[in-house]
């Protein structure tokens, strides 16, 4: 499956603060310093009929297959407790009650690095956590866009996704976009809903020859040199690490 690179390169840049507590400079004796281990929060979020059923469709669980896929490869980092990965529905990190309960509860700190991986409906609602999170003060290190559905007026409808246009926030940002030779079904749900066109922003920007439901096959295809989404993704976590 071949690759496409397609725009342009945009960074996004992140002042973290120090956090420190009071202390009486009078008192002089040892304190225990809780550390922040270092710790990588990977959130894989995805579309209509994904976790659960759309319309009587599905459960898919399409970004799921991705989402085993790059748990495999950071098995050591998880058992060290190093390593975190949680399945989404893109309706359940719509609004803050529900970015409190199924995103926020899971970080540690707030300069701990997060990752988002949104497929289909769940690149579009994944792209707008990233400025909500942003906004809140935590570390968004990478967004994955995987074929990003919702610009149309009827999939907002009948759907629970932002009406606004997305505007991510991350350290980096990769965007890919299923333009298959062979197209399926899953093709043309994704143009009745009416995918996000992203013109400019993305770190990497590119078109890969994959249907729209194989979110494992846009995660893992190679899109710049040898490397996949997969890939990059697995080398900042790393970097972290080193």
């Amino acid at each position: 499956m071949a690759a496409e690179t397609v725009t342009c390169a945009k960074g996004n840049n992140y002042k973290l603060h120090k956090e420190h507590a009071l202390t009486d400079k009078k008192d002089v004796s040892d304190k225990p310093v809780p550390v922040e281990s270092t710790k990588a929060i990977v959130f894989f979020v995805g579309g209509a009929g994904d976790k659960e059923s759309y319309y009587f469709s599905g459960p898919y669980k399409n970004v799921q297959f991705a989402r085993l896929e790059f748990d495999k490869r950071n098995e050591t980092l998880k058992d060290q407790g190093k390593y975190k990965s949680e399945w989404l529905g893109y309706n359940e990190i719509r609004g803050k009650q529900d970015i409190q309960r199924h995103v926020l509860s899971l970080i540690p700190y707030k300069s701990c690095p997060v990752y988002i991986i949104g497929h289909s409906l769940g690149g579009w609602n994944g792209a707008h956590l990233t400025k909500i999170m942003s906004e809140w003060g935590y570390k968004v290190q990478m967004l994955v866009t995987l074929d990003p559905v919702g610009e149309g007026a009827l999939v907002w409808l009948g759907s629970d996704i932002y009406r606004e246009h997305p505007d991510p926030v991350a350290v980096q940002w990769i965007n890919i976009k299923a333009t298959p030779i062979q197209r399926d079904p899953s093709d043309g749900v994704a143009d009745f809903g009416k995918k996000w066109i992203v013109a400019c922003g993305p770190s990497l920007n590119v078109n890969v020859n994959t249907n729209h439901a194989d979110a494992l096959g846009l995660f893992t295809t190679r899109i710049s040199g040898d490397k996949s989404a997969c890939d990059m993704l697995h080398d900042s976590i790393m970097k972290d690490f080193s």
